[in-house]
């Protein structure tokens, strides 16, 4: 388990086991999605570049949460998804982290403050501070959830690390 504060000063507990983060209902998604090797990201048109996720709404699953909010934020449709960690904003937000890859890219999303997609040669490591990208990936989830992909072979094989 791991514990900090985010971009907000709000503190943030953060967990890859299972048996912790199966017992707890997320209100909330985050999705890594895997294309040809790449990690795709969304562009918010108003806060940056960060990753698809969004609320889970009445009656849906987490899973079926991150795979709307994937097709909404980037006209994608996912395959082999998979749950790994769950994260805990203020004591009460909670949100499901998954990994996915990829299936297909149907449509061109933009419109209200969804501005289209974007992939890096190199899955970006330190965005931290960097002004292109979302505050919400400036927090330690991004990089801890980068560093447990990686350390269970969840990021694809050919995918770029600088």
């Amino acid at each position: 388990m791991y514990f900090f504060e985010d971009d907000f000063g709000k503190p943030v507990s953060l967990t890859f086991d299972e048996e912790i983060y199966r017992q707890r209902p997320a209100q909330h998604v985050l999705i890594f999605p895997f294309h040809n090797g790449k990690l795709l990201f969304t562009v918010h048109t108003l806060r940056g570049i960060e990753l698809p996720g969004g609320k889970v709404e009445p009656g849906e699953t987490s899973m079926a949460a991150a795979v709307r909010e994937t097709y909404e934020e980037t006209g994608c449709t996912l395959t082999a998804i998979e749950k790994i960690g769950q994260y805990v904003v203020d004591h009460t937000l909670v949100k499901d982290i998954f990994v996915a890859r990829v299936e297909e890219k149907v449509a061109e999303m933009r419109e209200g403050t969804v501005g289209g997609t974007v992939m890096f040669d190199e899955i970006p490591e330190d965005v931290k501070g960097d002004p292109r990208f979302s505050r919400f990936l400036y927090d330690d989830v991004y990089p801890l959830t980068l560093s447990y992909l990686r350390s269970h072979n969840l990021i694809p094989a050919h995918a770029a690390r600088p």
